[in-house]
């Protein structure tokens, strides 16, 4: 478990709370420590990874022409015929990363961690003191 998830979760923008809720804590520290390092190291010249977009993949963008790229399923950078409005951004998967310190969990351990601490938060108030008495 998480040590303080609640305070944690706490200091995250409304943008990190919904990667956190829609991705989850496995799939952050995936995106940050596995995929992350190979995508970045296989940027076309002046590309910069932007995030994950609305269908799931990994959107760059060549920051002297603004050419868009997508990294598609065989692992390569595609050139985009369109760039995605909504991009959930790589800074705020760093950032969640960061701020819940998932280099020190073990990726196995993250798979229901977030599912469970949104539960609880969802149920009614008396539940949750029910469970502490």
């Amino acid at each position: 478990m998480i040590p303080e998830l609640e305070q944690k979760y706490q200091q995250l923008t409304e943008a990190q709370k919904e990667i956190f809720r829609g991705y989850g804590l496995r799939q952050v520290k995936h995106f940050v420590e596995l995929s992350l390092p190979k995508i970045e190291a296989t940027l076309p010249k002046q590309g910069k990874v932007l995030g994950i977009n609305a269908e799931g993949k990994v959107q760059a963008i060549n920051t002297e022409t603004q050419q868009v790229y997508l990294w598609i399923s065989d692992q390569q950078w595609q050139v985009a015929k369109v760039a995605s409005s909504h991009v959930d951004l790589k800074e705020d998967f760093i950032e969640i990363w960061q701020i819940l310190e998932l280099e020190k969990q073990d990726l196995i351990d993250l798979s229901h961690i977030h599912r469970d601490f949104l539960e609880s938060q969802s149920r009614p108030l008396s539940e949750v003191s029910e469970m502490h008495e």
